[in-house]
């Protein structure tokens, strides 16, 4: 029996790279390729605040509830920083509960943009709506009274 597939060739097997701090501890390749917040420069924290709205590349998002910082012992020797942002869709902010919480792990700021730790993962993370301070909403409160 003929088969009309076209068989792949040795030349177009896939190397697959890593692109999580997970998949490399599964054993794939890590090409030790990573990105750095530049010393100095603003931080995932600095550019995502909680009650900030964010969304992904992918198509993901709601209001961020908290920013963490964790670090990574590359196996180049090196700690590299890198932030997870904890998020809830826009619809359960006034109450949510464990089910309603998600995760944009191994964030890295880059310029001012949040991108993955690992090159190898092309995800964006997009602040799309920023919260008002602290101060300018009880500065507006003082105002309404």
């Amino acid at each position: 029996m003929r088969t009309h597939r076209k068989q792949p060739s040795p030349a177009a097997t896939r190397t697959y790279e890593a692109h999580s701090t997970y998949t490399a501890g599964l054993g794939v390749a890590d090409r030790r390729r990573y990105r750095r917040t530049a010393p100095g420069a603003p931080t995932v924290a600095d550019l995502a605040r909680p009650g900030d709205a964010v969304t992904t590349s992918y198509s993901t998002g709601g209001v961020v509830i908290e920013v963490k910082e964790y670090f990574y012992a590359a196996p180049t020797g090196e700690t590299l920083s890198h932030w997870t942002i904890v998020y809830v869709p826009p619809d359960r902010v006034a109450k949510y509960g464990d089910p309603d919480r998600h995760w944009l792990n191994e964030c890295v700021a880059v310029g001012n943009r949040i991108l993955m730790l690992f090159e190898a993962n092309s995800d964006e993370v997009f602040v799309v709506g920023r919260a008002r301070s602290a101060q300018a909403q009880s500065f507006r409160t003082i105002l309404i009274t």
